[in-house]
């Protein structure tokens, strides 16, 4: 930019000085005709050096001072800024720079040869040339006042530009650092999170892009350090729900072996009951990690919700009677048909688990309605299963999802649960894109309301 505004100002100032050179050498033809004119000679110039001098180097006329002022005033002077604007006479000296040759292009006044001067022009009186002018240009001569100027313009021009990159250099590295502060901040707490401290957490000092990116990488960290936690949550429940029926068995056995007990079919039964039970955690596990890792295994065709349902309470009749549990399903028996997406296997699956929960700890003699209903607005459809007691504590009801989690009293371990059903469930929900929540039941035990989208 240095570069670009001094040599456009360079040029369009000599552009300037150009033609107030041409301006005062017309002016000095004019005059110079008039006194050829009158002396019909170049003799009044040659022996009057007055004379010359006041047609080529006019002076400036001096302002008056003010009436009433005490102090003698002086001319003023230009102002610098505006030195180039209104040129005083002869500022830029071009009078010492005129040579004066007669029509033989003789020296009459300046330099000897005519060669000797760039620029030359004729002085001619009635289409006669009576003599020649010569002109040394300002510019190709040292020291000149438009050289001056220019040289100390090209200071002021570098000056400036040196203090702008100084500027520009101590505003670089006030950015650069304020810019890199937060990046480095970030990349200090993702190296943290690749070694593993997911309890390492990055302060925001921006609200832009690098906060947001700040914010997202703290709530990784929290999502990452959650799920080691739960992984190592997953890894001892899993050990110890697998620990209790293997110590039983190898208790009975070591027993048996030692003549302790004697291996008869009551004792056979309670073995195998083990190896059921085992059996039983295993497969749950499978199906929770083929949810949770192979959504391809889902298979969605466009299903009646009512119909399925139906069918699995059809399994469950038994289970009901054996447990003396009252059924309310009116609303069910009367529902229309309601169409989803959905894999038949996986709702069964979803559904036997809530029923075999609901069988499992209902007390025997209880109650258990169960009602469907559709919401046009959302475009979707309700299945709510109420059991009566015994119920859940209200801080209990979100961990009943977590995997093997049983409330004390009455999800324990007596009833053959692994803890898994419900999480199974909620994956199988978040699956068909439904929502699962449980609740406290009217009834007074628990409420699992289960809400999928209608097929469209």
């Amino acid at each position: 930019m240095f570069v670009f505004i001094y040599m456009n100002f360079a040029s369009e100032f000599n552009n300037f000085v150009e033609k107030e050179e041409q301006q005062h050498l017309a002016n000095v033809k004019q005059q110079l005709a008039k006194v050829y004119s009158q002396y019909n000679s170049w003799q009044g110039i040659s022996q009057s050096v007055h004379l010359w001098r006041s047609i080529v180097a006019p002076k400036s006329k001096p302002v008056k001072s003010k009436p009433k002022s005490s102090v003698a005033s002086k001319p003023l002077q230009p102002t610098p800024s505006l030195l180039w604007i209104n040129l005083p006479a002869d500022l830029l000296k071009t009078g010492q720079r005129i040579s004066l040759y007669n029509a033989e292009k003789q020296v009459v006044v300046g330099k000897p040869q005519i060669a000797d001067n760039p620029h030359i022009e004729p002085i001619v009186i009635n289409k006669n040339t009576v003599g020649w002018l010569g002109l040394m240009p300002s510019r190709l001569v040292e020291n000149s006042p438009a050289k001056a100027f220019l040289t100390a313009q090209f200071h002021n021009y570098f000056m400036i530009t040196l203090l702008v990159i100084l500027l520009a250099f101590v505003m670089a590295i006030l950015l650069s650092r304020h810019l890199t502060k937060p990046i480095k901040q970030i990349v200090h707490g993702t190296n943290q999170l690749n070694k593993g401290n997911f309890s390492n957490r990055i302060t925001p000092l921006t609200r832009d892009e690098l906060g947001i990116l700040t914010s997202n990488v703290n709530e990784l960290a929290n999502t990452l350090e959650h799920n080691q936690q739960m992984r190592f949550q997953w890894m001892s429940d899993t050990s110890h729900e697998l620990k209790t029926p293997i110590t039983v068995l190898r208790s009975h056995l070591l027993a048996v072996q030692d003549g302790v007990f004697i291996a008869d079919e009551k004792r056979i039964n309670l073995l195998i009951e083990q190896v059921d039970n085992l059996n039983h955690i295993v497969d749950d596990l499978a199906q929770l990690v083929n949810n949770d890792t192979a959504n391809l295994t889902y298979h969605f065709n466009k299903l009646d919700l009512t119909k399925v349902f139906k069918l699995a309470l059809q399994n469950f009749s038994a289970r009901f009677k054996e447990r003396s549990l009252t059924l309310n399903n009116e609303s069910l028996i009367a529902a229309p048909q309601y169409f989803i997406n959905a894999d038949k296997d996986r709702l069964m699956q979803l559904f036997t688990n809530l029923l075999e929960n609901t069988c499992r700890y209902t007390h025997a003699g209880g109650q258990v309605n169960i009602t469907i209903c559709k919401n046009l607005k959302r475009k979707e459809v309700t299945l709510c299963i109420q059991d009566s007691a015994p119920g859940v504590k209200s801080e209990e009801l979100n961990k009943l999802f977590e995997r093997f989690y049983r409330v004390e009293k009455s999800r324990n371990r007596e009833f053959g649960g692994s803890g898994l059903g419900l999480a199974l469930c909620q994956q199988i929900v978040l699956a068909h894109n439904g929502d699962i929540t449980l609740g406290h039941s009217a009834l007074g035990g628990l409420e699992a309301k289960i809400t999928l989208p209608l097929f469209e």
